[in-house]
């Protein structure tokens, strides 16, 4: 399985969580390319992409909304995944606080339908080398839903997520889906 996980910007929070996301997809088997949106010349190969931006003024970035304007044709034809950097999300949360943030991909979900949408804090992580049996002691705290107390709950929240994508497009591109999918 080929995946594209692009960005908006260079570097910065969205390039932050867009490799935590591919290191979990490529942990998984997937072969993943990462790449800024600004980088991205096509869409076609990839068995699924998953794009990113910061919020900003309450919806993506202008680059990003160009990058899925431009590929909307091709997004549509496969299962698309979307987040979101909110750093207000650490502090705001409930059904109000959930509903505004639906808002911010509004436009994105206008243009190419989405097959999971993940909204994170952008909060910094720690980065360490993994140790030898890391990514199986992850993926075993996944399937029990065990996250002790002491682990980045960012890191955590967008591994979890990431984890559960990964899954969704195995299934959906093994039943050969070829129309809309929908999501987590």
């Amino acid at each position: 399985m080929k995946l594209l996980v692009t960005y908006a910007g260079s570097t910065g929070p969205a390039a932050g969580v867009a490799d935590r996301i591919a290191r979990v997809m490529t942990g998984l088997g997937a072969e993943v390319t990462l790449l800024p949106m600004s980088e991205v010349t096509t869409v076609k190969g990839f068995t699924a992409v998953i794009a990113g931006s910061m919020e900003q003024a309450g919806g993506w970035m202008t680059g990003a909304l160009e990058f899925v304007r431009r590929n909307q044709e091709a997004l549509n034809r496969k299962p698309f995944a979307v987040f979101t950097i909110i750093p207000s999300l650490a502090t705001d949360k409930g059904a109000e606080s959930h509903m505004v943030v639906m808002q911010y991909t509004a436009h994105v979900r206008g243009m190419v339908h989405t097959v999971s949408e993940g909204f994170f804090s952008g909060e910094p992580e720690k980065r360490e080398d993994p140790k030898p049996g890391e990514r199986s002691r992850f993926k075993l705290k996944i399937l029990l839903g065990l996250l002790r107390e002491g682990e980045n709950r960012s890191q955590s929240e967008i591994e979890t997520w990431a984890a559960k994508l990964h899954e969704k497009i195995v299934r959906e591109t093994s039943q050969g889906a070829t129309g809309p999918v929908h999501g987590l």
